[in-house]
Order: C-alpha cells, then structure tokens, then sequence
C-alpha cells in the first residue's frame, strides 16, 4: 500500500521560542513548518504549543494554544528541594495535537526538528510480516534512532525509545500519547535527608522508559513493570525485543529524513544507542527469518566500538556510585 501525503497530519509539539527552562533556537518552528510543506506538500500541519508563546508569522493549518500543566515533580533531594521535569508538558501537547487529527496517518515531532526528506513514510510499510503474539500497534510505528538507548552506563537496557519523533496510524500513536498525566511525587517526611525518587535507591529510569512503561503497560497487561533505570531480567530483555521487532520500525535520522538541530548530532554514531541495523536482526529473528540482516555487518558499523565503550561506561558508572 502506497500512503498519500494528504492521508497524514503532522504533529508539531512543543513550544516555539525559549520556554521556562528549555531554550530555543530562534526560527526553528518556522523551519521546521516549511520542512513539512517542502517533503509532504499535501499534508495537514497542526502546531501544538502554549498559551502566551509568539506565533507570528508560524502559518499551520489549525494552531492549538494549551494551557501550560507545568512542571512534573519526579523527585526531591536530600535538602527536600523537588526535581521537575516536562512529562505532562510533552503528554498534553502531542495529545491535543494527535487528538485534532482528522487523516488515518500522523507524524509526531519536536517543535525545534525539522525534515530533510520523507523516507519513513515508504519505511512504514516496508517490513510487512510481524508476530501476531506480540503485535500492540495496528501499524507499525516508524521511531528514531537518536536518544533511543539501548545501553547506559554499559548495561542494557529496556523501554527506552526516542519520543523525538514518531509516525504511524494516527489510532496507534495516540496509543502512546494519550495517557493519564503523571501526579507529582509526594514528599515522605520519613525519608527526609536522602533523594526522593522513583526507584531509589536504584538509579531512576530515564523520563522516556517512564513514559513507555506507562503507556506499554495500558496496552499490554503481560508488559512487565520497570523498577529502576537497569532494570533488564532476560524475560524482561526478550519482551522488549519481540515488541520492538513486530511494532516498531527503527531508522537512523537520514533513513526518516529527520533534521536535528546542533546540539543533537553528535560526531558519530553513539555506541549505546539502537541502530536500524540492531532493529533489522530483531525483525529477522521474531518476524521474518528469511530477511537478509546481518550481524557481521552490525559488529563493523558500532559493534565493535561497544566493545570498547560499554565496559568503560559500566566502570565509570560503578566508581561514581562508589
């Protein structure tokens, strides 16, 4: 099946000039506007941002000014000062964005990236066969490389994927960013002097294995539930690739056409990140044993070089909490 440009709204979430703590590089909406209509001319552009944010000159085809929930307290130091970060910020503008879509196809993405050409849109449909036990999403669900981790502080990881940029069935995508906002972390009086945290003492996860634990965990009772940052069983480990493999489709940036502004590039591929060549032996294993992946061709584009990086991540992590 070809998907044609006016069956896909594109989701610009997030705000549009420097914003409470998050800077902002002046023009980056406005590129990243005229990005959609040079790559997907025919495609509706819904810009979710902030009430009080500066549009001029920003020309979507429906504007959505939110009522700003603040920051999300997730933790508390040892002196009783709270942590804040931008869960709720993130969950109410993709939503309300997703939620105003009227085609069957979505893209979600940042409002300070861009697009460099529309290769996922074609990638959606390229890998058709799947494992029916483990298929959550009615379509796959095109996902981007860059900050999804597969490794930190050189141990594997799980429900760790980029919430940069998403594209799929506009039904699917709502499935991860329609969920319940997350309450604040109260404040125990009885821990008082130590950090206060989900998971501690362990190392917390990372907001987007918070963020995929939730929404994984309303599709899916079997899904287990993340207790800390490396919290990886190997029946753990197995569940997390299987999805991946008959759910998702992971590209590097230039595969999607993703543009990322300087401060995201990094000299080169990150060793601890998942790779479309480590996507492509998840599908090979748990969707089609018949595609051509090949791990002599992962070890010689990053495999080598994690055994290299993990180790030293892993003891550096180790002497840090020492």
């Amino acid at each position: 099946m070809v998907i044609e440009f006016k069956d896909i709204s594109v989701v610009v979430q997030g705000p549009v000039q420097a914003y409470q703590g998050r800077a902002q590089d002046d023009g980056i909406t406005h590129k990243c506007i005229a990005s959609i209509r040079e790559f997907l001319p025919g495609a509706t552009v819904i810009l979710s941002t902030w009430e009080g944010q500066d549009c001029t000159g920003l020309e979507p085809d429906l504007l959505l000014l939110n009522q700003d929930p603040g920051g999300t307290i997730v933790s508390y130091r040892k002196d009783g000062t709270p942590g804040k970060l931008n869960f709720n910020r993130q969950l109410v503008s993709s939503a309300a964005g997703l939620s105003a879509v009227k085609t069957p196809y979505a893209v979600k993405i940042r409002s300070d990236n861009f697009l460099t050409g529309n290769g996922f849109v074609a990638a959606q449909q390229a890998y058709p066969k799947r494992n029916s036990e483990d298929v959550l999403f009615t379509e796959r669900v095109v996902v981007n490389t860059s900050y999804f981790r597969k490794y930190a502080d050189g141990k594997r990881l799980v429900m760790l994927p980029s919430d940069f940029f998403h594209f799929g069935r506009t039904e699917d995508l709502l499935k991860i960013w329609d969920i319940p906002l997350f309450p604040d972390l109260e404040y125990d009086p009885a821990k008082a002097g130590q950090p206060q945290y989900y998971g501690a003492p362990m190392t917390a996860p990372h907001a987007e294995q918070i963020y995929c634990n939730a929404w994984l965990g309303a599709l899916d009772k079997r899904a287990p539930r993340l207790e800390y940052r490396h919290h990886a069983t190997p029946a753990m480990r197995e569940y997390w690739d299987r999805f991946m493999a008959s759910n998702f489709v992971v590209l590097e940036p230039q595969q999607i056409g993703l543009g990322l502004i300087d401060r995201f590039i990094p000299k080169s591929k990150r060793p601890n990140e998942m790779s479309h060549l480590d996507w492509l032996l998840l599908y090979k294993k748990y969707c089609d044993q018949t595609y051509p992946a090949s791990s002599l061709a992962l070890f010689y584009s990053i495999g080598w070089r994690r055994l290299f990086k993990l180790p030293f991540s892993h003891l550096k992590h180790v002497l840090k909490q020492i």
